[in-house]
């Protein structure tokens, strides 16, 4: 529902009674609050309502999620600039009734938003709460996937891939021709200041009093140096743009696009997952799934990375159970190179989002966030190396007789 003034919550201490009871259409008298996961939440910032008491006894949520614009200015800005806040909004109108018969996902109780802010600038759904009597939330640093639970993840994703495999284009907000949902980052990466790695470099410095190479060792910090002398080169432009013309080419389908494990639960009977946070999803290829899920959910410690190909086919194989169709026109081995492929892309937006958003986390009630992103970069960069996303980049790139 869209309201014409803003009476609906941006922060915890917005959340009144009337509110929820307009949400749920009976009479709230009291509830609880739980912020504690607003830090973890990149994008947006989210929180939790619970212990919700009605003035009748009725069978109505007695908790749920409450998700917002991010109160980093920076971010906002970023989100804005790539529609992340409006896509979301959308797909919690209109594309939930597609996706939810192929993967589960939470209910909207409320959408709210300014009747005429199209970018959806200020925002607020309500959202089914996974709560713990019901569901298993992974945590990226305290309670990651292990190789189990992501597997049962990919058999999902190939089911809800193939459930919407051949999207058409259309002009709807995600819909349109392919991009990765921060192309525009990619897009940005020269300008008139230099590129966005050179920016970073001493930007990141400033704020985290260490390089970032440092945070890698030498084979890694090699691989990271080594793609951005190809971004840098006359044909870096060439390449970036031969690079998403060839993943348009590719039968697409409707992504996630931000499968990592903070977005990702598991009922506690072990039998369903459920995925949260659609504000990065993205018609296109199957292979634009994957870049968040190994870019952020596993440390290098676990050892993830080095079953990225035993994983990729496990989802292929529920991909092409549920349709056959698909084995020819989308063969295992391309599916491979397109993942690492979208890895370096993702990696040169990664670079571009730190760019924009960096300055934020000067800010000392932004230290948890700013230290989840120190770990998500070092992840990165780590995942770019072990998956072998060089190798494939540099293939790509003589194929097409750019080297």
């Amino acid at each position: 529902m869209n309201k014409k003034a803003r009476d609906f919550p941006l922060y915890p201490k917005e959340v009144t009674n009337d509110f929820l009871s307009m949400c749920f259409g009976e009479s709230v008298i009291s509830f609880e609050l739980d912020t504690s996961m607003t830090a973890g939440g990149v994008l947006a910032d989210a929180f939790r309502v619970f212990n919700i008491k009605y003035d009748t006894v009725n069978e109505l949520p007695t908790s749920c999620f409450v998700k917002c614009t991010k109160e980093i200015p920076e971010v906002v800005e970023l989100c804005l600039a790539t529609q992340v806040y409006a896509k979301e909004v959308y797909f919690y109108s209109t594309l939930i009734k597609k996706v939810k018969d192929v993967i589960r996902v939470p209910e909207c109780y409320g959408i709210f938003k300014d009747e005429n802010d199209d970018e959806c600038k200020e925002f607020c759904l309500v959202l089914e709460d996974f709560d713990q009597e019901n569901w298993m939330p992974f945590d990226q640093f305290d309670n990651p996937m292990d190789f189990e639970d992501t597997s049962m993840l990919m058999r999902d994703l190939g089911s809800f891939h193939a459930a919407c495999w051949h999207e058409p284009v259309t002009d709807e907000p995600g819909l349109g021709p392919y991009k990765a949902h921060w192309q525009s980052l990619n897009d940005s990466f020269w300008d008139d200041e230099g590129t966005a790695w050179d920016q970073v470099l001493p930007k990141w410095e400033e704020v985290y009093g260490e390089e970032l190479l440092s945070l890698v060792d030498s084979d890694v910090k090699e691989t990271i140096l080594k793609i951005n002398e190809i971004y840098i080169s006359d044909n870096g432009k060439a390449i970036q743009e031969s690079l998403i013309e060839e993943l348009q080419k590719r039968p697409r389908t409707i992504t996630h696009g931000d499968a990592r494990g903070n977005n990702i639960f598991k009922s506690n009977d072990g039998n369903t997952i459920g995925i949260i946070d659609w504000q990065m999803w993205a018609a296109g290829p199957a292979s634009n799934e994957f870049s968040q899920l190994w870019f952020n959910s596993y440390s290098l410690e676990s050892g993830m990375i080095h079953k990225l190909e035993e994983l990729t086919a496990v989802y292929y194989t529920s991909l092409t159970d549920s349709n056959p169709d698909i084995k020819a026109s989308y063969p295992f081995d391309l599916l491979m190179e397109d993942t690492k492929l979208i890895f370096i892309n993702m990696w040169i937006q990664y670079v571009g989002f730190t760019l924009g958003s960096i300055e934020g986390y000067k800010d000392p009630e932004q230290e948890k966030s700013k230290a989840n992103w120190r770990e998500m970069m070092k992840r990165n960069m780590e995942t770019v190396h072990y998956s072998g996303s060089l190798e494939a980049f540099k293939k790509f790139i003589s194929s097409k007789g750019l080297d």
